[in-house]
Parts: structure tokens; C-alpha cells; sequence
């Protein structure tokens, strides 16, 4: 795995780096609902298998029924495999130039914006966020897509488009940094 440390530029400082909270970085992805959905079709795969076979349904009707409950049982396995991969490779860096995020389940994606483009920061605490005490930062630039790791099930909203370092033990104190390196750059830039 690639660290973000070598992506530094010369002269760069780490103010803070960090990793996921590994639960709430699953339940985020909607690991908890995709389980309960697949165990259904699992079941109801299970059952049309096993309760068709002494009625003698037509062969092609007994594929069509599996393959219609197999295809949300391998959807049920790609949504729940996916963090299981991708959390050992995620991991965000704020240095005194930029943020940066690394993640990915097979290949591996890293990406940082200068703090210069970064207009604002908040913070999210969603109701998962709250079962495990963590929290989403998230940076919002101007006319542009983000860099950060896309929330789950919440692709295409408002956070999800913009840098965001998900499922964070301590949002408010990484928050609180980022906003003060921000600042550190604009004073320097005068």
C-alpha cells in the first residue's frame, strides 16, 4: 500500500493523519442494510431451491426464479465485500499545504486539493455516526467535484460530492485543525 507520507512535497508538514473508525466506516456503506437485504434473498433462494424440486417446476422456470433471486444475493456480496477491502487501504491526511485522501478495494485511489481551494468545512453526524461516536468532515470547494471518499449510500448528495474524510473518531478537533491550516495559508498568501 502506498502511504500518503510519500506524496508529500518537499518542504510539506503533517498536521494530522488518520484512518476510519472501522464499524461506523461499514455501517456507512449500508453494510447492515445490504446484509439484512442479501440474508432475505439468501433465504427466499434457498426455499425456491429446495420447496420446487418435489413439485417438478419446468427447469427454465426454476433458472429464471434463481437467477432472479441470484442477482440480489451477488449485489448483496459486492456492497458488503467492498468496505471489508477498501477500509485497510483508507486513510486522510491533512498537511500545512493540502488534504488528502487515499482509498479503494482493488486498485487504490489517491487524491488532495490544496487547502487554498477549500472555501469551508463542517461536519456531519448522521444517526450511524452516533451509534459509534464519530462523525464526517466535510470540505466545500468551488466548481469542483471532491477528492474524498464518496459516502455509501448517500452518493450524489450534497456531502457526497465534496472531499469528505468519513467515519472519524474526533470530527470537531480534525474540523478545527483543518480550518486553522486554512487560515495559516491565507495569512501566509497576504
Amino acid at each position: 500500500m502506498v502511504r500518503l507520507e510519500g506524496q508529500l512535497r518537499p518542504n510539506e508538514k503533517v498536521l494530522w493523519q488518520g484512518k476510519p473508525v472501522v464499524k461506523a466506516f461499514l455501517f456507512s456503506y449500508g453494510f447492515l442494510p445490504a446484509s439484512i437485504f442479501g440474508l432475505f434473498f439468501l433465504i427466499a433462494l434457498v426455499f425456491v431451491h429446495y420447496a420446487s424440486v418435489p413439485i417438478y417446476l419446468d427447469f427454465f422456470l426454476l433458472v429464471a426464479l434463481a437467477l432472479f433471486l441470484a442477482l440480489p444475493l451477488a449485489l448483496f456480496l459486492a456492497i458488503t465485500t467492498w468496505p471489508f477491502l477498501a477500509i485497510k487501504n483508507t486513510e486522510y491526511l491533512i498537511s500545512d499545504k493540502r488534504l488528502m485522501t487515499q482509498t479503494g478495494a482493488i486498485g487504490l485511489e489517491t487524491r488532495s486539493i490544496d487547502l487554498e481551494n477549500i472555501q469551508e468545512v463542517g461536519v456531519r453526524v448522521g444517526v450511524s455516526d452516533r451509534l459509534f461516536g464519530t462523525g464526517v468532515v466535510i470540505a466545500s470547494t468551488a466548481g469542483r467535484l471532491g477528492i474524498g471518499v464518496l459516502e455509501g449510500p448517500r452518493w450524489g448528495s450534497v456531502y457526497g460530492m465534496h472531499p469528505s474524510l468519513v467515519a472519524l473518531k474526533e470530527p470537531y478537533e480534525v474540523q478545527k485543525l483543518l480550518q486553522e491550516a486554512i487560515h495559516e495559508v491565507e495569512r501566509s498568501a497576504r
